[in-house]
This record gives structure tokens, C-alpha cells and sequence, in this order.
């Protein structure tokens, strides 16, 4: 896991890729480099830099950036490539010569042998840039899930390239604006839609895609190349058979979790207690073949601990458990360093970034987590609402428009949940918005004079609980989960790996008819069914808890006043284009308990707040620029 940065037609551009590469020191402690991007008669048009945390051959041999034999290609990667060591052997078997022991080195050489196409044979979390000199052209690339992050500007005649958007901001030469589209996707979900970010003229590259971009005069042009799907359609039926569907997953689980113990340092499990988190423990401690550390996070709030269940996960498989407590004394005195951290402001992640501090101060650098078991094995409640919802899917558009207005007039949350899905032709589109929205497209309209249009309908081809999962897939997880874990962990220089969330597994979910995903009572029905021979009944045979801090207690105790300064300042809250009155509104509404408002709509006023601050963004604080580089004319 590492940082990249890259400037392409910039002046200065070493300068610039450095400048970048500083902001991203906490992604690669253990080494830097920078090199310069030239073409092949030698002519220098860019830089790219490279901050490195070592986890596969620790030795300066894996030195980034990195440049192929002939110098025709140079690459800054981050992430890992799991089957690197297969397809090593296929390019030996073709003549290929190694000079070391790194999946960087197999990357680059499959590519300057195979190119794009070469992309579609990784399995693994990574985003990486590469430069073909004789093309004189720059590569962005990221994983089909989207799981590790990559951003670019266009600046003037030039392009920035970085693993986070304050990177991209530490060279002077993107402005600290906000976009106000972004805003209002963050206030509709509780974080920003990719490809949008929060900055203006900021972008994600699209999980999954391969862009090239390339000079040209007055510019540059930016382009698709190729795009890869995280899931592929069941190429021969659906499995409807429940024990056949339970040792698929089964058999796609194990394999993924070898494939995700792939590492020449230790590795280690966050253990919540849930079935998601237990399960990738059970089989990592059963195929390991050494001891390994699990991290517990535990509340002094009860209802929200599990630390009971995770410790007998760990006694029965020897697991070596460490728990972690956690209060609102903790969130507190860490909130000034996370928001430091976040990279875009966020309704969730806080969690990840206290854990992530404490399991990297224990000395260790690589750790599984469970995250993506619920959105492929049907643990959220937009399963059942879609469900429900394609029962009254015959209902003509006209009854169906006339009751959502009927709830809407209702008010309060419930009433605008209600309309938004009784409006959406889809029952699986419906049931995620229902599930998703944090502000209805009134309240967006109240706080920001303006409405986010959520265009993200799942393919048609797809089952019912297929498009369900589509949406938490590419929605929640990549924009909120998947965001907030790499840039929490990475704060602190741990690598998070995430074994459900793996093109084999999510295959073996999909192929699964959708009968066997939901159950009157159980949770994950097929994913218990393929692991519960590995777990004690309680883990399993209980209600779903869900990894949440007790937000709404610290913010009506400890929180409290931090939170209501925050919502009370109308010229923070002028800058980000957020209206005082509709935002003090969300506050007293909390406090009074009205209208069913939840901590996580002020809860995410304030994170936006904070965060801009933060990061000094619309003027809030003096903007002082690292560089006083400039584009090249």
C-alpha cells in the first residue's frame, strides 16, 4: 500500500510531483522516490513520485518509481497484485527476467509486454499510473471494485495526478473550491459520488477503468481506454440449490483469503463479532499456518459491544485478541487528527481511523477486515425494502404517485423514505435510495439551493437481489466504506485488505438464485450457510449489530457543544453554500428528538464543516500554497 503523484505538463513538474509526494508521506513511510516522465528521444514532459509501504519484497530491489529494462515504461503503483507470482511464472515461461521479488516488477513487465489487456489477469486492490514513453502517454488505472483511490485535475496545458485529493491541493495548482454538485451528493448520501469530488475540477478516475491521457497542443486529452466490470453475469444459470450455492462461496472464500494472506510481513484481522469479520478470522487462522493478532474494538455503551463473542472467536482458533476500548473522551481527543486525515468530508470512517492508530501502534502493517460481506450476502435493509417493494412493483404509476405524495406530505424521515420509493420504477433503485438518502431532495434543495440528480440505475439483465447488491456495491461501499477505510488506515500507514470484497467471491454471490439470499429470520442466509460449521451458533443465530459507534449519545453529552459551534457559524457554513437557518433547523430538530432526525443528518453538516475548515477550503483560513509553481503556457 503506498501513495502516487504524478504532473504531466506542468513546469516544474518534479517540483510539483514532490510537493504531492509530502502530502502522501503517511501512505509510504518506509521509502520515496521521484523520477522524471520522458519521452523516448529523451525530452522531459512530466514527473511522477512515489511514497512506499513495504509489504511484499522489502528490500530496495522493489525501489518505486520503477522503470522497465529498456526504459520504455515507468510505474507508481499502489495496492497489490495477489496472483502476481502465477503470472510471474507464465512471463519467465516467455523469457521474462526478474530483478526482484515485487508484484510492481510483474506488473510492469506484463504490461510493457501485453499493455491494457494486461489488467484484466490482476487479481487485487490497486491503482497505479504508468508512462509509455514511446507513446508519450500516462496511464491511470484502478481496481474493478474501486477499492484503492486515484484522483486527477486538468491544470491549464497540464494534468495532476494523486492518491488523494490534499495532494492534489499541497501544489497550489488546483484552488480550494468546493463544487457544488459534489455538495449536494454529499448531502443526499453522507459522502461525495464518484467520479465528483468536493474540489472543483477535481475528479475520480472511474473504478475499474484504464484512462490514457496524452499531450496534445494546448492541453491535454483524456480518454477510456478500457473499463472492467467487478462482477461477471453466471455464464452458466443461476445456482438454485442451496447447499451447491454455499460450497461455491465457501470454495471462493478460502481461495480469496490465501490469495489476501499474501505478504512477507505478518498479517492481521479485525474481529468485530459479527458473522462477516468472523468468518475472514476463522479461515485465515485455519490456513495462515501461524498464529495471528485480532484487534477488537469494545464499547463501554453495551448494545453496541460484541467484544464477548469476538473473544471466544479468537480462543477457538487461537487467535491472539487484543481489544481496543473506545468512549466519547476518545472520539473527542481524536477528531482534531481525523479530519486532518479525511481526505473528503464523510458521515462514517471515524472508527476506522481510531482502530487503524491503535493497531498500527501494536506494530503491524497488514490487517483483513469483513467489510463487503453485507453488500453481497444481503445483510443491509435495502434487501428486504426491495423485496418488499417488487410485491406492489404492478401497482399502476399513477396510485403509486399519488400515495408517495400522500407520505411525503406526512413529513418527517420516514414520510420522505416512503415517497422516494414509492416514485422509483425500480423496486431495487427504490429500496437503495430508501435505504441510502441521508437528506430527501427537498431538504438538499433547503440547505443548498440546489438538487442532486442520482442517475445510478442498476443494469436490467440483473435479478432483483443482483441490483441490490449493484447499488451497495458501486454506491455505499465504493463511495463511503471503501474511501473511508483506505484513507483511515492509510493515516496511519496500515494496509486494509478486504477478502469479501473480491471479483471470485462476488461471482459466487451473484450466481446464487435470489431465494437463497434472504430468510424470514437469519441474516445472510447463504454466506451462514457456507461458514457456520466454522463459527459458534451465537455469532450467527442472533440480530445484526453493525460496526457503529454511539454517535447520538456523545453528541447530545461530550460532542454536544462542538457540534452546535460548528452548525452555529453562518460564515462557514455561507462559504460552503450551505443556508444557517435550514442547517440549525437539522440541529434543533436532533436535540428535540422531532421529525425522527437521526444524529447523522447534523452529524454530517458538522464533518462538512470541520473538514473544510480543516483543509482550508473557500477562504475559511488564509490559503498559503505549497509552490509557487505555475502551469506551462
Amino acid at each position: 500500500m503506498c501513495g502516487i503523484a504524478a504532473a504531466l505538463g506542468v513546469r516544474d513538474a518534479r517540483r510539483v510531483a514532490v510537493a504531492m509526494s509530502r502530502a502522501l508521506a503517511h501512505r509510504g513511510p518506509d521509502d520515496d522516490g521521484c523520477e522524471a516522465l520522458t519521452t523516448r528521444d529523451g525530452r522531459e514532459t512530466g514527473a511522477v513520485a512515489h511514497r512506499r509501504l513495504s509489504i511484499l519484497d522489502l528490500s530496495h530491489a522493489a525501489h518505486q518509481p520503477m522503470r522497465s529494462g529498456n526504459a520504455g515504461y515507468t510505474i507508481a503503483f499502489n495496492g497489490e497484485v495477489y496472483n502476481f507470482r502465477a503470472l510471474r511464472a507464465e512471463l519467465e515461461g516467455d523469457g521474462a527476467r526478474f530483478a526482484s521479488r515485487s508484484d510492481t516488477e510483474v506488473l510492469l513487465e506484463g504490461w510493457s509486454r501485453h499493455g491494457p489487456a494486461f489488467v484484466r489477469r490482476l487479481e487485487g486492490m490497486f491503482a497505479f499510473v504508468i508512462w509509455d514513453a514511446a507513446g508519450e502517454a500516462l496511464y491511470l488505472v484502478r481496481d474493478a471494485f474501486g477499492i484503492k483511490p486515484l484522483y486527477y485535475a486538468e491544470v491549464g496545458a497540464g494534468a495532476l495526478v494523486a492518491s488523494e485529493v490534499k495532494a492534489l491541493l499541497a501544489t497550489g495548482l488546483v484552488a480550494p473550491r468546493v463544487d457544488r454538485r459534489a455538495v449536494a451528493g454529499y448531502l443526499a448520501f453522507g459522502s461525495v459520488q464518484e467520479p465528483d469530488t468536493i474540489i472543483a475540477g477535481v475528479r475520480m478516475v472511474p473504478a475499474g477503468a484504464v484512462m490514457r491521457f496524452a499531450p496534445v497542443r494546448g492541453g491535454v486529452r483524456a480518454e477510456v481506454v478500457t473499463a472492467i466490470e467487478p462482477v461477471d453475469a453466471p455464464a452458466d444459470g443461476l445456482v438454485r440449490d442451496r447447499d451447491g450455492a454455499a460450497r461455491r462461496v465457501r470454495a471462493a472464500l478460502e481461495r480469496s483469503v490465501d490469495r489476501h494472506l499474501v505478504s512477507d510481513v505478518p498479517v492481521a484481522v479485525f474481529l468485530s463479532g459479527g458473522v462477516d469479520s468472523s468468518a475472514v478470522a476463522a479461515l485465515a487462522a485455519r490456513r495462515a499456518g501461524t498464529a495471528l493478532d485480532g484487534f477488537t474494538v469494545t464499547f463501554s455503551e453495551r448494545r453496541f459491544d460484541e467484544s464477548g463473542v469476538a473473544r471466544r472467536v479468537a480462543r477457538q482458533y487461537g487467535i491472539r485478541h487484543h481489544e481496543i476500548p473506545l468512549g466519547g473522551a476518545d472520539l473527542l481527543a481524536a477528531l482534531p487528527a481525523a479530519f486532518a486525515a479525511m481526505d473528503q468530508p464523510s458521515l462514517d470512517g471515524i472508527n476506522t481511523y481510531v482502530v487503524s492508530e491503535a493497531v498500527r501502534a501494536h506494530g503491524t502493517k497488514v490487517v483483513l477486515s469483513g467489510l463487503g460481506g453485507d453488500e453481497l450476502f444481503g445483510g443491509y435493509p435495502s434487501f428486504r425494502r426491495a423485496r418488499t417493494l417488487a410485491r406492489y412493483a404492478r401497482v399502476p404509476v399513477p396510485a403509486r404517485a399519488a400515495t408517495a405524495r400522500v407520505a411525503a406530505r406526512l413529513g418527517g424521515v420516514r414520510g420522505a423514505k416512503i415517497a422516494l420509493g414509492l416514485r422509483r420504477g425500480s423496486p431495487a433503485d427504490a429500496a437503495y435510495l430508501a435505504s441510502r438518502t441521508l437528506f430527501g431532495d427537498r431538504q438538499v434543495a433547503e440547505l443548498c439551493r440546489s438538487r442532486y440528480r442520482w442517475a445510478a440505475s442498476a443494469p436490467a439483465a440483473l435479478t432483483l437481489m443482483q441490483r441490490a447488491s449493484w447499488h451497495e456495491l458501486t454506491g455505499y461501499m465504493r463511495n463511503t466504506l471503501l474511501r473511508d477505510s483506505d484513507v483511515f488506515s492509510m493515516a496511519h500507514g496500515l494496509e486494509l485488505r478486504v477478502p469479501f470484497v473480491d471479483r471470485e467471491v462476488a461471482c459466487a454471490a451473484f450466481a446464487a438464485a435470489d431465494v437463497l439470499k434472504l430468510a424470514r429470520r437469519a441474516s445472510k442466509p447463504l454466506l451462514v450457510d457456507a461458514v457456520a460449521d466454522l463459527l459458534p451458533a451465537e455469532v450467527w443465530d442472533r440480530p445484526k449489530q453493525g460496526f457503529v459507534l454511539p454517535f447520538a449519545a456523545w453528541m447530545r453529552g461530550p460532542l454536544a457543544g462542538e457540534v452546535a459551534t460548528a452548525l452555529g457559524s453562518a460564515s462557514h457554513l455561507d462559504a460552503l453554500g450551505i443556508e444557517p437557518a435550514a442547517a440549525a433547523a437539522v440541529w434543533t430538530a436532533f436535540r428535540s428528538g422531532q421529525g425522527g432526525v437521526t444524529w447523522s443528518r447534523p452529524w454530517a453538516l458538522y464533518a462538512l464543516v470541520r473538514w473544510a475548515a480543516e483543509h482550508r477550503v473557500e477562504g475559511l483560513v488564509p490559503v498559503e500554497p505549497v509552490l509557487g509553481a505555475t502551469v506551462v503556457p
